[in-house]
């Protein structure tokens, strides 16, 4: 059974596209998991722990996105591409922002831009879970907000982000579980 309606015909009619989205499943698990461990290593503590779970945590996203493209690509090519564009920027500054404060906000509005266009996607066409889909976007506009907020009063970032650093791990192991699915042989 898929996770979404009908399997789609790009994962079926290529093996390797089926085993990439079987390790994509395992990479946002880990990517997860990374996520929601990261924080407990508070990087004013344990600096190059949370910092080393940080960039696990980032870098295991760059195959997820990838994954998505595959997914998306047939039916949205222009949010396709900027769907991978979002995702690549999600890992680069997000990886930043682990480093470097200041680039939280940035970080937070290029995830809102990703989840956005991700969410938007499975919403309207079920290439995922359309549920998913809407709590994807409502995600997105939680990050914007705390962004706008940001932007009209100047109070520091860090305390959202690491709850938001811990939201993005579940949702990655949400993800993963609808990857899992869509991933086996029927």
């Amino acid at each position: 059974m898929s996770a979404s309606p009908g399997r789609r015909p790009e994962i079926e009619q290529d093996t390797h596209e089926l085993v990439a989205t079987r390790k994509a499943a395992v990479w946002a698990a880990l990517g997860g998991i990374a996520n929601l461990v990261a924080p407990v290593f508070a990087p004013g503590f344990y600096p190059s722990v949370y910092f080393s779970l940080s960039a696990a945590a980032y870098g295991l996203l760059l195959p997820v996105v990838a994954s998505l493209h595959v997914r998306h690509a047939p039916l949205r090519q222009s949010g396709a591409v900027l769907g991978t564009i979002a995702g690549a920027s999600v890992v680069t500054l997000g990886l930043g922002a682990a480093a470097n404060a200041d680039l939280i906000p940035a970080a937070l509005f290029v995830r809102g831009i990703w989840w956005w266009t991700i969410g938007k996607i499975w919403s309207e066409t079920g290439v995922l879970p359309r549920p998913f889909g809407w709590a994807t976007m409502l995600l997105a506009l939680a990050c914007f907000a705390l962004v706008a907020i940001y932007a009209t009063t100047g109070i520091p970032m860090s305390p959202p982000d690491l709850p938001l650093r811990m939201l993005l791990g579940a949702w990655l192991l949400v993800l993963a579980a609808f990857l899992w699915a869509d991933a086996r042989v029927p």
